[in-house]
């Protein structure tokens, strides 16, 4: 690497930085300055931008085509709905319920595709089987799930006195949950773990000659993809109230892929600033054009796969992970 190149990856990472700072500081003041209703919007925007960080790791960063992602955000729903408003259980509960849910399931799913090496052809259609039944299975079962009424009047309780079903509280309670389970998905992808996937991601066959166990690593890595899209499903059944089977529809599959592809698959920030981005946009083109955001969706993802393959964060950074 040349010492220009160097300087000029090293004034990117300052300026990459100090715009991240910007952009927390101005999510923590903005309860200051605008109505209950952005404000709303925006902890959406904030907990989907989770939920499309989880699918990149399982597509960005293992090269793995899921087609479940809303069925694992919808199972994090409703692992708290059904704990709170059938078993009037703590809300609190329903979070390692999802975990342990979202594992379990995403370890059978991903064992043998991967582990086994029955090709990652099977680990799509095993996927997209999943999706559809889960989805089905809310519908079908009424008794269980709400049917197509899903399990509604879930409330965000108590925390240290504060009543997080305000809507000021439960945005700070998704920024510092979010801000953690994102701190902590970095540093696991920064750490040598991280390194061994990208490497595995660029040539697998050398990282196996290496001595690595890549198919290991590829579902450790599956499972936490699947675990934090249950969380970010447990956490947003907050914002809404309700746990229904819109949550696990694959329209939510198919905007969230696409907020990785557009942001840059294996890029970490990027698909989180694509998701957040085109959330707000959503809302705005609901008023004015509503089929508006269906079809930029479409132009986007057609566009960024001939023309920026490597998403916006990806070209920002020159390919560089």
């Amino acid at each position: 690497m040349s010492a220009v190149e160097s300087v000029r990856r090293r004034l990117a990472a300052v300026e990459y930085w100090w715009v991240s700072a910007l952009f927390i500081a101005g999510l923590l003041a903005l309860p200051l300055f605008t109505e209950s209703y952005f404000l709303g919007l925006v902890t959406k925007a904030v907990i989907l931008g989770l939920f499309a960080i989880s699918v990149d790791i399982a597509l960005g960063y293992t090269g793995l085509i899921t087609l479940a992602p809303a069925a694992f955000f919808g199972i994090g729903a409703y692992s708290v709905a059904k704990l709170v408003v059938d078993y009037e259980a703590s809300y609190w509960l329903g979070f390692p319920v999802a975990i342990v849910l979202a594992a379990v399931i995403a370890f059978l799913i991903g064992y043998g595709p991967i582990k086994r090496r029955i090709g990652e052809v099977y680990f799509v259609l095993f996927t997209m089987a999943f999706g559809v039944i889960v989805h089905d299975f809310t519908f079908v079962t009424t008794s269980f799930t709400g049917g197509s009424n899903g399990l509604a009047y879930v409330a965000p309780p108590t925390l240290f006195g504060v009543n997080l079903a305000e809507t000021v509280p439960f945005y700070y309670f998704s920024l510092v949950f979010v801000g953690i389970v994102v701190l902590a998905l970095y540093l696991l992808l920064r750490s040598d773990y991280g390194s061994i996937l990208h490497a595995s991601r660029q040539n697998e066959l050398r990282m196996r000659y290496l001595g690595y166990d890549t198919d290991r690593e590829k579902l450790l890595a599956w499972i936490i993809s699947a675990v934090v899209s249950s969380l970010a499903g447990a956490i947003y059944v907050g914002t809404i109230g309700v746990a229904s089977p819109e949550l696990m529809e694959f329209a939510l599959t198919g905007e969230v892929i696409i907020w990785v592809v557009v942001g840059g698959a294996g890029t970490f920030v990027g698909p989180f600033i694509a998701a957040f981005v085109l959330t707000l946009l959503e809302d705005y083109l609901g008023g004015v054009w509503a089929e508006g955001y269906l079809i930029i969706l479409g132009v986007l993802f057609v566009a960024f796969i001939f023309l920026l393959p490597q998403g916006v964060m990806g070209r920002i950074r020159g390919g560089d992970d």
